[in-house]
Order: C-alpha cells, then sequence, then structure tokens
C-alpha cells in the first residue's frame, strides 16, 4: 500500500509538473488574443502607447490568480501514461479555453461591454436571439485566434522534446500556493491613472478572468451583503413600512401643466410613446459629442421641451418598459424578469386604462423578449402588435424582426383604424441594434460621409469602423420623420402629446464617461405646448409616469393613486443645470453598481462629481461619498425586498383608491448626498498664434454667481505624470456666464512629443476642484 500511495503521488507531481511546464504555450497564445484584441481597441480610440503593456500585465495577473485552476486542473492527466496523449489531452482542453475566450471578446466587441453574470439572468431563448441577432465573428479575431491555436500547438509540441525545462516538484508546490494567495488577496485587475473612460478599463480586463470574477460574485450575492447600511440612509423610498419599501404618498408636482395650453373643457390628451433603441446623446442633439446623426429629432427638439441632462434607469432594453411606465424598482434581473411573479403594482397604464384610455403598443420585434408581452399585459394593454403580426409584402431585416420604417408604417396603418377616444400608443423600435441591417443600407452609408461633411466632422477610427451604426441612425431618425409627417394627418394629433426617448445609449461606440451608457435624450412634443424650450436640469425615466399622471390630473382632472410605488419624484422643466434627484442605474441584468444623488455620482465605488453635460470629475469629499453609498446601499435593500414581494402595495393591481390633485407637492425628497458641480469646463484647445497656448471655457450653470475659483491648466505624459502647472487668476461667474480663460505655459523643458492637457476650477486655497473639469485632452507640443 506505501508503494501504491508513493506512486500515485509521482504520478501526480509528475502531472503538476508537466502542467505548469508547459504554461509557456497558453501564454504566448493568449498573447496573441490580446494582439488582436489590442488592434480593434486601438481602432475604437483605445491608446495602446500606454494601455497595451498594462492589458497584458492583466492577462499575466488572471494567469496567476487562476494559475491553480489550470495545476488543479491537471490532475486527470496522471491516469495518462503516455506523454504524448497526456500533451494532446491538455492542448483539446487549453484550446477550448481560447476559443472561449474569443467568444468573450467577440462579445465585448459586439455589445460593447465584457459578458458576465448576466449571461444566467436570460433564458436560454434570450441568449440564442441575442447571438442569432448580432454574432457574426470578427476576421480580425479569426485571424487573432488561428493564430493562437498555431503557437499553442507548436509549443507543446516541442514541449515534450528532452531538451525542454522541466520544474522541480518543490517549485510547483510554491507556484500553487502562490496562485492560491494571488487569488484570496490580488486586485482582480489593475489599472494605470491614464486609463479614463469605460471602453479603456474593459479594454484592460482579460474577458475570462471577468466572466469568472462576475459569476463568483454572483454566487456569494454581493447585492444582500449590501443591502444592509452601516448607517441610517435617508431616501425617497424610505416608505414607512418595511414590507412595502417603495410605498408613500403621492406627492409628484404638476411640472408640465405651466408648459402647455389646458383648456378645463378639452378632453385628456393622447399620449404616444417612442422608445428608439439605442438613442444616446452623444449622437443626437445640439452640442453631441461625435456629432448628431439625427437631423429629424434635432428639428423636432426646437419645437419640443428637450431635456439635455436625461438618464435612462438601465444600461440595456431591459428595464426600459418598467421604468418608464412604472417607475419601478429594478429586483435581482430587472423586474419583469421575475415573470408570472412579478409583484402587483400600478402604473400609468394601469391606472389610465382604469380611466378610459385604450392602450396600444407596436414592436417589429419579438415581444416575449425580456418577458416585455408579460409586463404589458399585466397593464391591460388591449393591443398588442409585434413581429407575428407582420405579413407580407414586409419581410424581416435580420433576426430581431422587422426594420424601422416597417414598424411605422404598420403603426400608422393600425392607427388609422383606432376607434376614437384618448389612448395610449407605445412604439418600439430595434434597427439601431447590432447587427444593424435594414433596407437600403448602401444609400444610408453614403449618407453618413454626407453628414459627416456637413458637419465638418474629420474622419477618425470611430466614424470608419462605425460606418455601420451612424447608418442605422440615419435610417431610425428617416423613419420617425415619415411617422411625423403622416401622423400629422391621423385625428386627434393636435391633443395628442409625444414622448421620445432612447432606452439606454448604444455600446458599441466608443463612450468617454460610464455613464454616457445613460444618457439619452428626451423629447416631449405636442401641438398643445406653448413653446419650446431647452432644459438642462437633469431628470430620468423614472420621473416620466409620475409627472404625466400629475399633468393629467391637475389639468384635466383625472385621478391618480393616493399612495404610490414610484421610484422618480417628476421631471425638473428647470431650464438650468441642477439635480434634485436620487437616480439608481442598473448596467445589466446582474450589475447595478451605479447610482446619482443629485451632483454626487457614485460609479463602481468611486464618487465623481455631475455636471452639465453628464461631465464628470472625481470627487475626494469624504462626506459625501459616505452619503452616496448609505444611500444607494438603502435602495439596494429596498429593492431586494421589492424583487422577493408579491405586491409592491397592500392593494390589489388595478383596485388603488385614486385621489384628485391636491396636496403637498414637490420634486425634492430628502437632502441629496451632494449639490455642486456648478463650474463646469469644456472646449480645451490649443490657441491659435505662434505662442504655445491653450484656451477653455468657463461656464457657472448656477442660478447664484459662482465662488471665487481659479482656472487651473494641468500637462502630463502618457503615463500620467504630471509635467507642470499653470494657474490664472482667481475669479467669479455670475448666473450663466461664461468666459474663455488663456494660459501659456512654461514648456521649455518639455521635449516635443504627445502629451495630455486638463483644465479645472480649483479652490483657490486648498486646490480642491469646484465643478467639473475637462481632462485628458490630447496635445502635441
Amino acid at each position: 500500500m506505501p508503494d501504491r500511495l508513493r506512486a500515485a503521488a509521482e504520478r501526480l507531481a509528475r502531472a503538476f509538473a508537466f502542467s505548469f511546464g508547459a504554461l509557456p504555450a497558453l501564454v504566448l497564445a493568449w498573447l496573441c488574443l490580446r494582439i488582436g484584441e489590442a488592434v480593434h481597441a486601438s481602432a475604437a480610440g483605445v491608446p495602446q502607447a500606454t494601455l497595451f503593456g498594462a492589458g497584458l500585465g492583466n492577462d499575466l495577473l488572471s494567469l496567476l490568480r487562476f494559475g491553480f485552476v489550470f495545476l488543479l486542473g491537471a490532475l486527470p492527466l496522471a491516469l495518462i501514461p503516455s506523454l504524448r496523449w497526456r500533451t494532446l489531452a491538455l492542448g483539446l482542453v487549453w484550446s477550448a479555453l481560447l476559443f472561449a475566450h474569443a467568444a468573450l471578446l467577440q462579445y465585448h466587441w459586439i455589445s460593447g461591454v465584457p459578458l458576465g453574470a448576466d449571461l444566467f439572468a436570460y433564458s436560454g431563448k434570450e441568449v440564442a436571439a441575442t447571438v442569432a441577432g448580432g454574432w457574426s465573428l470578427s476576421p480580425l479575431l479569426g485571424i487573432a485566434l488561428l493564430a493562437a491555436l498555431a503557437v499553442l500547438w507548436t509549443m507543446l509540441s516541442l514541449s515534450v522534446r528532452a531538451w525542454w525545462p522541466r520544474a522541480g516538484t518543490g517549485t510547483v508546490y510554491i507556484a500553487l500556493a502562490l496562485s492560491l494567495l494571488a487569488f484570496l488577496l490580488a486586485p482582480q485587475r489593475f489599472a494605470p491613472p491614464v486609463a479614463h473612460t469605460d471602453a479603456d478599463l474593459a479594454y484592460l480586463s482579460n474577458k475570462t478572468a471577468f466572466f469568472i470574477d462576475s459569476n463568483l460574485a454572483r454566487l456569494r450575492n454581493p447585492e444582500d451583503e449590501a443591502a444592509t447600511p452601516r448607517v441610517k440612509a435617508q431616501a425617497p423610498w424610505s416608505g414607512p413600512d418595511p414590507r412595502y419599501p417603495f410605498l408613500h404618498a403621492e406627492r409628484t408636482p404638476d411640472t408640465l401643466g405651466p408648459l402647455f395650453n389646458v383648456r378645463a373643457d378639452a378632453p385628456p390628451p393622447n399620449l404616444v410613446f417612442i422608445i428608439v433603441e439605442g438613442l444616446g446623446r452623444s449622437f443626437s442633439g445640439p452640442g453631441a459629442r461625435l456629432g448628431s446623426f439625427t437631423p429629424f429629432l434635432d428639428e423636432l427638439a426646437g419645437r419640443s421641451l428637450y431635456f439635455e441632462n436625461f438618464l435612462s434607469g438601465q444600461g440595456r432594453t431591459f428595464g426600459v418598459l418598467t421604468t418608464v411606465f412604472g417607475s419601478l424598482p429594478f429586483g435581482e434581473s430587472g423586474l419583469a424578469a421575475l415573470g408570472d411573479k412579478l409583484p402587483r403594482h400600478d402604473s400609468l397604464l394601469s391606472v389610465l386604462k382604469a380611466q378610459d384610455y385604450r392602450l396600444r403598443f407596436y414592436s417589429g420585434s419579438n415581444l416575449e423578449f425580456d418577458n416585455e408581452g408579460l409586463f404589458l399585459r399585466r397593464q391591460g394593454v388591449d393591443q398588442l402588435v409585434s413581429e407575428q403580426d407582420f405579413k407580407p409584402p414586409y419581410q424581416r431585416s435580420n433576426d430581431w424582426g422587422y426594420a424601422d420604417r416597417d414598424l411605422m408604417e404598420m403603426t400608422l396603418a393600425r392607427e388609422a383604424q383606432a376607434p376614437a377616444g384618448p389612448f395610449v400608443g407605445i412604439i418600439q423600435t430595434t434597427s439601431m441594434h447590432s447587427p444593424f441591417t435594414f433596407p437600403g443600407k448602401d444609400d444610408y452609408l453614403r449618407r453618413v460621409d454626407e453628414r459627416m461633411r456637413a458637419l465638418k466632422l474629420a474622419d477618425n477610427p470611430v466614424y470608419r469602423n462605425g460606418r455601420d451604426i451612424f447608418a442605422s441612425i440615419l435610417y431610425t431618425d428617416d423613419a420617425l420623420r415619415m411617422y411625423f409627417e403622416r401622423a400629422s394627418k391621423l385625428p386627434g394629433f393636435g391633443n395628442t402629446v409625444f414622448v421620445i426617448t432612447g432606452d439606454h445609449r448604444l455600446p458599441e461606440l466608443p463612450m468617454d464617461t460610464r455613464i454616457e451608457r445613460y444618457h439619452v435624450p428626451l423629447i416631449v412634443y405636442s401641438p398643445l405646448l406653448k413653446g419650446p424650450r431647452s432644459i438642462r436640469s437633469v431628470s430620468s425615466q423614472f420621473d416620466i409616469a409620475p409627472s404625466l399622471l400629475a399633468f393629467l390630473s391637475n389639468g384635466y382632472g383625472l385621478k391618480s393613486p393616493r399612495d404610490v410605488t414610484w421610484v422618480g419624484t417628476g421631471l425638473d422643466t428647470e431650464e438650468s443645470f441642477r439635480n434634485l434627484h436620487a437616480i439608481p442605474l442598473k448596467q445589466t441584468k446582474s450589475e447595478m453598481s451605479d447610482f446619482v444623488s443629485g451632483t454626487a455620482y457614485l460609479a463602481q465605488g468611486q464618487l465623481y462629481t455631475l455636471g452639465d453635460g453628464m461631465q464628470t470629475d472625481h470627487n475626494k469629499d469624504p462626506e459625501a461619498l459616505a452619503r452616496a453609498q448609505a444611500q444607494f446601499r438603502a435602495f439596494l435593500k429596498a429593492n431586494g425586498t421589492a424583487g422577493r414581494s408579491a405586491a409592491l402595495a397592500p392593494q390589489a393591481q388595478g383596485q388603488a383608491k385614486l385621489a384628485a390633485y391636491g396636496g403637498e407637492r414637490t420634486l425634492r425628497g430628502v437632502a441629496l448626498a451632494a449639490m455642486a458641480g456648478d463650474i463646469g469646463v469644456t472646449g480645451v484647445r490649443r490657441a491659435t498664434g505662434p505662442a504655445i497656448a491653450f484656451q477653455a471655457t468657463f461656464t457657472n450653470h448656477a442660478a447664484t454667481r459662482s465662488p471665487p475659483f481659479v482656472p487651473l491648466f494641468v500637462v502630463a505624459n502618457e503615463h500620467g505624470l504630471e509635467l507642470g502647472e499653470t494657474a490664472a487668476p482667481a475669479r467669479t461667474l455670475e448666473p450663466g456666464e461664461s468666459a474663455t480663460v488663456t494660459w501659456q505655459p512654461d514648456l521649455r523643458k518639455v521635449v516635443p512629443g504627445t502629451y495630455f492637457v486638463s483644465a479645472l476650477p480649483s479652490h483657490p486655497e486648498t486646490g480642491r476642484s469646484l465643478g467639473v473639469g475637462q481632462y485628458h485632452v490630447e496635445a502635441k507640443l
């Protein structure tokens, strides 16, 4: 028996040593995939000169953290006596790993976010639909994968040679111990200071390690751990009954009524919602960062209430219906994902249904994806039109369903035959979703170039690699133009309020900041409006339902529930920048780590100051961080309770006590985590002239005079090392005032090359930022 045990131990040691000695083959194969990822990321604007080494370092860190899995996974190899067969078995396992890693890369390239635990928040049919709707192997990734496999098998074939270095048993056990320690103690990822954008950070992550870590975190259920506040948090959803934490008295003010021509004897208006797939503020509307590719929506916005600093509640489509129409919490994976266990609740739709509104929903896609059909049926929607209702001559444009122009034509045809009476119409588009295919695409690809010339946009990789995406944006914008032109001839158009927003910002185009994923336009258009207004105050999709019901209740005599479960407190129509709301944001079905409270923006544990244009700046105020974290934990606790409950309120759905408009009404809930960020910086640029000088525009977005601040200019190298700073004289700004500041930094000791400059409003004594600066702007010196 001792001899058998000794022999078994020797076989295990040889298996460990064999697997450990072959690891260089996996490392070099992984390097091939990292190079492919670097080429792809570089085309999207991720700076490889500064981040390639960090990305490779994260791959090695991941290998160290999970190396014990590779070593322990080698135990079955001890049963294979032949070295050649052991090598073949190991190669097959590692090849499967490379295929899985390549699949995760492809998912990231298509969706814009790494795949994590959200995979298991979708049903098998939904996963299949997502893959079919956007999956096509990138030629670049195909080449990188073939190279990785060739390197792997070449190196493995060499590893059986006698001259290949062999590791001793002691070395293997030390490596195993180090890997276990790294798994327990090492960070999941490191990022250098020059990694500023979400695209930078996503590139740095090893996608296989991210997938594993995300799912391990889900198994540990961190939401429950975070759900117990360390301090008492005052939040708008802190209801008096712990069984129904979102239940509170209705107090939404009518902020829309003063902007409409409302007659006491007029019938209540119709409501039409258009939810545009992927519509983001960065490519739509005035001052869009990438230039606006929605000329019709821009023109319509000029005749509408246009909310410039507006947020979706979710980073994917799963929550848009529950957020817009119910102002509902998310639950663990989106409230609709609970299916038949969806908690009983009231919504804008169910309340209007009870007061003689007819409800109609139009989509060219599958209604059962994300359980949208189930949610809509629960609200009492009378007519549901989806992909199964499209007959010839309509043709599917892709696996998601029918193109947006076809959807608009179907909607107009059905609406022309609809019975008279007040109604709510909902149109949900899909063409601005991968694979971005639609009729007449070649013509719209040519129009991308025309639009770029009209906007005087310089050619860069974002536009070259995103031509399909920008073409789809132009196509959907044209479909909306056609819809409004024809809808204006339908009965009741003059008594209709149109609400247009995006479900989230599409992720395939590079984003500057994490919050850009949620930054979408809101356009409220109606012939009943007194006039257009550009609104810079912050609101979110949680505020739409409460505000519309308050508008109908106050102006037209409809009734609203006496007690509600709204997450939002109502649309703020103030024209200057401010935020009176606390807003939870859920990026995917499995990740919720973003929270806005006033001008405090909590993102994955880091605190930022939120400014006009959804600009963000690092905020080092520990008290504001503590308040934001406490409010966020309070929401997580209430959200978890709601997701496990049979109802959000004690009364049955549709049986809430309705009451007339009245009582104390306010947008303000409780004290917010921070109210700052009134001074914003834009337009950091090289000044014209022979001398080296830089300029930036400082704007006071507050309704009061700004405190004194010092316009500060900082130069840093590609690694984030500060090389010098220059301060302009301290000054103040009147409400709404803008001023252009010029600096002439002393750069005599700086060698020519590429550097990064920043401008910020700093405190005259402490140097702390007093607003939202503009950072990491590339400059040639």
